[in-house]
């Protein structure tokens, strides 16, 4: 964990690479995100509508998905790091008024929520 989702609307321009390696660095960097259980993938849509259908309004959410037990605080935090690297990455869109970004943090339940990290497993077998 975390299990990382940037949705968007297919307007939006982003090296979404560097977008997720920095948010990653970022997150690991507080030490309360493990690197070996970091995964990122974008999900780009032709379909929406926003606010008045005008076709270049732009939206994109970033939703940090991760096992409970983080505090208030650390979740604040992650939710901080994304927005943050969102306006920073999205700056011309962010200026020029085209775009709306939000952050949402979902905590998984062990035992409910599973997850099987064989890349991992296989990394401390080599170690």
């Amino acid at each position: 964990m975390p299990n990382i989702t940037l949705e968007c609307t297919s307007n939006v321009t982003l090296d979404y690479q560097l977008f997720f390696e920095e948010l990653c660095d970022r997150m690991v960097a507080t030490g309360h995100a493990p690197k070996l259980g970091m995964k990122c993938r974008a999900i780009s849509s032709d379909d929406h509508y926003i606010i008045d259908g005008k076709p270049g309004y732009k939206m994109v959410n970033l939703l940090i998905r991760l096992r409970e037990g983080r505090s208030k605080k650390v979740l604040k935090e992650f939710s901080q790091i994304g927005m943050d690297l969102l306006q920073e990455h999205l700056k011309e869109d962010v200026d020029n008024h085209a775009v709306i970004l939000s952050t949402e943090i979902k905590e998984l339940i062990k035992g409910q929520d599973l997850t099987f990290n064989s890349i991992r497993k296989g990394m401390e077998k080599n170690n």
